[in-house]
């Protein structure tokens, strides 16, 4: 399993033309950098195109030990490496001293791939089934550990980033026990988000590291119920009833996360405790962080087949995140200094919502539908995701409101995507129409017209103080066989609205 991939880019002005300086740096409404020529030391305008490419082969095996029990890896080579970003030369070579004269293009390694490998594990993991009947009612029962790809309803929470145009992706380290009881399913997961400092150290590299402190771990755990075909014999149960019998079937879960951590560890002189920690065994301060939080996830989905050249889909997924961090470090800018300097604690209040819908028909070669979606902001300066943090730099926020969509479920090409980083502080609405010249299940030749309106929820979180951010028009052109290949054409245009221009002081530190 797994694939190569291929994407070449091209942005019109995807920075907007609102970067200023402030600070001595640059900061812009738009997360996509303006221009390299545009920066503090070039300081030349003018430049609003940027093009390129990048590729990532992913190879997804798994290895079926016996019937029962499987091995489970997937592994990223050259992962979003940008073509043409490690040319063959150096200063110090007489034929090749400058980019110019590049012959060839080295090999990937952590100097010459943004600090990257040049294969990258993404997950593996073992799954032990001791109870896998064949029918899809009999009772079931599964264990798998290790570090795994999750998802979860529409994945605006937990996306395992297995979509072909996915950059991210949510990899957790858990052991689960998954069970099925009358066609229902629980799941039981524990999980470690983070165990802070080891005895790992590079002067002994093979050596079985273990946690210098249990303390300040992060762990979580998870709870699922839900309903929805996963066997095979659940999937021809699923055919059946929508094709066959064009009897509607509805599939629904429910999901909830508790995570907490009692310490963590203080700020060290250098900045960093990781990796060898150990070195800096007796720097290392624990205080107190106290912090918990609970994620709820809704999730419902209808299907039906009125006919065999109808199909109806209805979809939505609904979160929230409550929770409280008694002890946070809050920083404040020293004009002095030039430097952002701790500036005592404060607590944290987290209480934020999204939700999504996603509603579609399809009438033979014509599909029509509606997408939308909703996600919770902080009534404070920036949405708090790719511009600047809203609650480390700014001892006003008491509460963090904002609810961050997970980037791999991408609702457009420019807005959400580029120009804010993911759907926070926004409800948007996106009517679609999409023709199939095939009308099979096996291959698909399409165009597919997208428009989307967004406004945010919080007026002062956005860069112009307005609550109109855009108007987005999306074309796609494609072409796929289902398992084989796809090649696709997308483009987008934005209309960005007063929300996503900057006022006199947008990217200007909080006084000290």
């Amino acid at each position: 399993h797994g694939y190569f991939r291929l994407r070449l880019d091209g942005f019109y002005r995807a920075h907007l033309g609102t970067d200023v300086q402030a600070d001595g740096r640059s900061t812009g409404s738009s997360a996509f950098a303006a221009p390299l020529s545009n920066n503090l030391v070039n300081k030349s305008r003018g430049e609003d195109w940027i093009a390129g490419a990048n590729m990532r082969f992913r190879y997804a095996p798994t290895i079926h030990v016996s019937p029962s029990l499987s091995v489970t890896a997937e592994f990223d080579v050259l992962d979003n490496l940008m073509l043409g970003s490690t040319p063959d030369f150096d200063p110090d070579r007489p034929d090749a001293s400058i980019a110019a004269l590049s012959r060839s293009q080295q090999p990937t390694s952590g100097n010459t791939f943004s600090g990257k490998d040049a294969v990258a594990v993404k997950q593996a993991y073992a799954t032990w089934s001791p109870f896998h009947p064949k029918d899809a009612r009999g009772f079931l029962l599964e264990f798998s550990g290790g570090r795994m790809a999750r998802h979860w309803g529409l994945g605006i929470v937990e996306n395992d980033g297995q979509d072909l145009d996915a950059d991210f992706g949510t990899y957790v380290d858990r052991v689960n026990l998954l069970t099925r009881l009358w066609g229902v399913y629980v799941e039981l997961g524990y999980g470690w988000v983070a165990t802070g400092p080891s005895s790992a150290t590079s002067v002994q590299p093979f050596a079985e590291p273990y946690d210098l402190t249990n303390q300040d771990d992060v762990t979580d755990i998870a709870l699922a119920i839900f309903q929805a075909p996963r066997t095979e014999a659940e999937r021809r149960e699923r055919f059946n009833r929508l094709v066959v019998r064009n009897k509607p079937a509805i599939d629904w879960g429910v999901y909830l996360v508790y995570r907490s951590q009692k310490m963590d560890i203080v700020d060290t002189p250098d900045g960093s405790w990781y990796p060898d920690a150990w070195g800096k065994y007796d720097t290392l301060a624990l205080e107190k962080r106290d912090a918990w939080m609970l994620t709820p996830d809704l999730w419902l989905k209808l299907e039906w087949k009125p006919s065999s050249a109808e199909h109806v889909r209805i979809e939505l997924e609904a979160a929230g995140v409550f929770g409280r961090l008694d002890r946070v470090p809050r920083y404040a800018w020293s004009k002095t200094a030039q430097a952002w300097q701790r500036d005592g604690e404060a607590p944290l209040d987290i209480m934020a919502f999204g939700l999504a819908l996603e509603g579609e028909y399809t009438r033979g070669a014509i599909s029509t539908g509606l997408h939308a979606g909703l996600a919770s902001g902080t009534d404070t300066p920036y949405f708090g995701y790719r511009d600047q943090s809203n609650f480390l730099f700014d001892k006003r926020v008491k509460s963090l409101k904002s609810f961050y969509f997970n980037p791999d479920y991408k609702v457009d090409e420019l807005l959400f995507r580029h120009g804010i980083g993911t759907v926070t502080d926004a409800f948007y609405i996106k009517p679609f129409v999409q023709y199939d010249l095939f009308e099979g299940d096996r291959d698909a030749l399409a165009g597919r017209l997208e428009l989307m309106y967004a406004r945010a929820l919080k007026t002062e979180a956005t860069p112009g103080n307005d609550p109109n951010l855009g108007l987005e028009i999306d074309v796609k052109l494609f072409y796929e066989e289902k398992g084989v290949f796809f090649a696709g054409f997308d483009w987008g245009i934005l209309t960005p609205f007063d929300g996503m221009n900057v006022t006199a002081d947008y990217g200007c530190a909080p006084d000290s």
